[in-house]
């Protein structure tokens, strides 16, 4: 082998090693960085689309709105987010007219934190504490104007739920009702 020849193989491993290096110190960074950016531009385009959806929705819970504020206000009708009872009041006064009885009693406990009863897995309005108001309501008149008013009470634009009645009669019928109506306190 002659010199020329020694020399070219030395020249030519000389620049396969420059390549190589050049090939790891400089390409091969390059397309790291390109790979880790492709990764992150496909998390973020998926991450668009998500969005994309939820503004899609809430875009077309926007059109509806009106709707969602109507039933917002029939909501705090029927579960006022104060304990002023005279709305009530003015309810059972009204059924009472209605169906042509008298309220001979009318009277309001103190309230109290609703909670699920045993072995019912229910969560806590988010928006506040629940409070049950016990009531206790008497009513004069005929036995048909008694049902109708009890009727009238349940159907009022408050909740009244009644957990007992007790009818006394024939003569002077009297109807009492046992029950609780209901006050949304806001979350503080």
């Amino acid at each position: 082998m002659d010199k020329y020849r020694l020399s070219l193989i030395v020249i030519g491993v000389l620049a396969a090693g420059i390549l190589l290096g050049a090939f790891f110190i400089g390409v091969q960074p390059q397309l790291d960085r390109i790979g880790r950016a492709e990764t992150q531009t496909a998390a973020a385009a998926q991450q668009n689309t998500v969005q994309e959806t939820r503004n899609a929705a809430l875009a077309a819970d926007n059109e509806r709105i009106d709707e969602y504020r109507g039933t917002l206000e029939t909501n705090r009708t029927q579960i006022p987010a104060d304990r002023s009872q005279q709305p009530m009041i003015d309810q059972i006064h009204a059924a009472a007219a209605a169906a042509g009885v008298s309220v001979t009693t009318l009277s309001f406990e103190a309230p109290v934190t609703y909670t699920a009863p045993t072995g019912v897995d229910l969560a806590p309005p988010a928006s506040g504490t629940l409070v049950q108001v016990p009531v206790t309501l008497s009513a004069s008149g005929d036995r048909a104007a008694l049902e109708q008013f009890a009727a009238n009470v349940q159907q009022s634009a408050r909740i009244f739920t009644v957990t007992g009645s007790q009818y006394a009669g024939p003569e002077e019928p009297t109807l009492t009702l046992t029950g609780a109506t209901w006050v949304l306190k806001p979350a503080q």
